[in-house]
């Protein structure tokens, strides 16, 4: 499978949700990206608080981007990916070539914490079309309302295939609502970010 054309989008963030199977995938993903990646990433990551921020250190040891734990107030640097910190959710706030990272302890009413849908749908807001919002291998469907507010502002949506997947429900609810517009291996998406996003 070769990877998939360039669109010639204009991007201004990458965002990554994910769930069961996550932490072996995002490795996989995140150390294919060069240095010099020309945008700031955010990691949504279901995981508990106490485990988010050693995770993050080993995905920095790992990659030659830099990786580090979300905190409330961080400014989104090209090159650097943040990941949600557990048991809290991750918003955006400001411009979206000025944005801060707004780290908030979220209601009880939503399943996750961190939720993809709530960070998805404040990137929509800050950042309107200028998104690549990509759906790894996880559990249940969190992901598909942000990914369907993100595509209503113009964003492109992909999603990891089946077969590659160690569980294949997040992806599969945002290909099944036709919001992805492309379905990929996971040993292929490090690459095909690349390749979409170079500036």
């Amino acid at each position: 499978r070769s990877l998939p054309r360039r669109s010639g989008k204009h991007y201004q963030l990458l965002a990554i949700g994910t769930s069961t199977g996550g932490p072996v995938a995002l490795q996989k993903v995140l150390t294919k990206l060069p240095a010099n990646f020309p945008h700031p990433i955010v990691l949504i990551q279901h995981m508990p608080g106490t485990f988010t921020s050693a995770f993050a250190a080993r995905l920095d040891g790992l990659c030659q981007i830099r990786v580090k734990e979300a905190q409330d107030g961080d400014q989104l640097r090209p090159g650097h990916a943040y990941l949600a910190p557990g048991g809290k959710q991750m918003l955006f706030e400001g411009r979206a070539g000025n944005a801060r990272l707004r780290i908030i302890d979220g209601n009880d009413k939503v399943n996750y914490k961190p939720c993809v849908d709530i960070t998805f749908a404040s990137a929509a807001k800050t950042y309107g079309g200028n998104v690549l919002a990509v759906v790894l291998t996880g559990m249940g469907a969190d992901g598909r309302e942000g990914a369907r507010l993100l595509k209503e502002q113009g964003a492109n949506i992909w999603a990891q295939d089946e077969e590659s997947c160690v569980v294949y429900g997040m992806p599969q609810a945002v290909a099944k609502a036709g919001i992805a517009s492309e379905s990929l291996p996971l040993s292929l998406i490090g690459d095909a970010i690349t390749s979409e996003m170079a500036s």
